[in-house]
């Protein structure tokens, strides 16, 4: 049997607007048996109280990233409810296969560039204070496939198609081109990007 061995290239960037613990964005990385989970996170506002709901949901999921998407998302209201909330956007990318899952609430941005553009869109609400219905996404990444999630602290206006030298960029150089480029002055901003067997 052979196996092909995957190549993966992962990087999150963030920049606060003012200090690292203002800063109400944040994320998560884990790689494990084969999969990778990955997560971006906006908490509510712009001070150290957005920074603390962030926190908190990142060291919940640092503990239980193996949940199922949907369960884990359940439990992330509830360990926020009361608070001004935050927006979430969770994946598990199965990396042999290829095969992407995505469950999403608030302004969280998922789009994926290859051989065709699409976005994963999230459910408009906000943990912790307003919960939708979950849905979950589910997309099979092809080789050559450059994903990019970001909240809304980077401007949704750009199509990475357009800047065709950029798949040429690692990830993370792209990541920190598209912060240079499409950050908000106004606001903290995360961004990940994953190139997927390029």
């Amino acid at each position: 049997m052979v196996i092909e061995m995957v190549n993966i290239d992962y990087y999150l960037k963030i920049k606060p607007l003012k200090r690292l613990d203002e800063c109400g964005d944040t994320g998560f990385i884990k790689r494990f048996n084969n999969k990778l989970f990955f997560a971006l996170i906006d908490g509510a506002g712009h001070s150290r109280n957005a920074h603390k709901i962030a926190v908190t949901v990142r060291s919940f999921l640092e503990d239980n990233y193996q949940m199922e998407l949907k369960k884990l998302m359940e439990k992330l209201d509830q360990i926020i409810k009361g608070s001004n909330g935050a927006v979430v956007s969770l994946c598990t990318l199965d990396l042999e296969t290829g095969n992407l899952k995505n469950v999403g609430v608030g302004d969280i941005t998922l789009k994926i560039y290859g051989q065709r553009s699409v976005e994963l869109l999230s459910k408009p609400g906000v943990i912790g204070y307003v919960m939708p219905n979950l849905i979950e996404n589910n997309y099979h990444l092809q080789e050559g496939d450059i994903l990019v999630m970001y909240t809304d602290g980077v401007r949704k206006l750009f199509n990475l198609n357009d800047y065709p030298e950029t798949r040429n960029k690692d990830s993370k150089t792209l990541a920190n081109y598209l912060i240079s480029q499409f950050g908000r002055k106004t606001d903290d901003s995360a961004c990940l990007v994953l190139k997927y067997n390029s």
